[in-house]
Parts: C-alpha cells; sequence; structure tokens
C-alpha cells in the first residue's frame, strides 16, 4: 500500500532519495505503523510529533495504529524554545 508521509526541518534527509519539499509517496507492507514506518526511514530514536491524517498519534500507540492506503503520515522534529 502506498502513503504519503511529510517530515520538517532536517527530518527530509530520511525520505528516500528523490523526495521533494520534505514529501515523499512510499510503499510500505500491510500492516505498518508509525513506528515501523519511523523505524523503516532509519529515524533516530527521540521525541517527534506524529500525526495521522491530521490527528496527534500519541507515543504509546505509534506501535499499534495500523496504516491504512492513501494515509497522510506527518513526522515532525519536538518543539524545542526557551
Amino acid at each position: 500500500m502506498k502513503i504519503l508521509v511529510r517530515t520538517a526541518g532536517l527530518l527530509g534527509k530520511h525520505l528516500p532519495e528523490g523526495s521533494a519539499k520534505n514529501r515523499a509517496e512510499i510503499e510500505v507492507p500491510d500492516g505498518s505503523t508509525p513506528k515501523s514506518v519511523m523505524d523503516r526511514l532509519g529515524f533516530p530514536d527521540g521525541s517527534y510529533l506524529v500525526t495521522l491524517n491530521g490527528k496527534a498519534v500519541p507515543t504509546v500507540q505509534r506501535s499499534e495504529v495500523a496504516l491504512s492506503d492513501g494515509d497522510n503520515l506527518a513526522l515532525m522534529p519536538p518543539l524545542k524554545g526557551g
């Protein structure tokens, strides 16, 4: 199945070669989860804002929520400030 993955900032370097504007349509196996996609793309462990079709996915559910064909998965770096 195919999903759209969006990132922000330097996280775009984890998308497949040829991806434009921090967006990529990728093929993932049935049963994939946000966590499995992050692992497949080589995201280092850390805190990320993860949304699926515009709704936040809590950290504890990232290995449980099954993706569907055509889903929009956004992976954003943690917010920093002072």
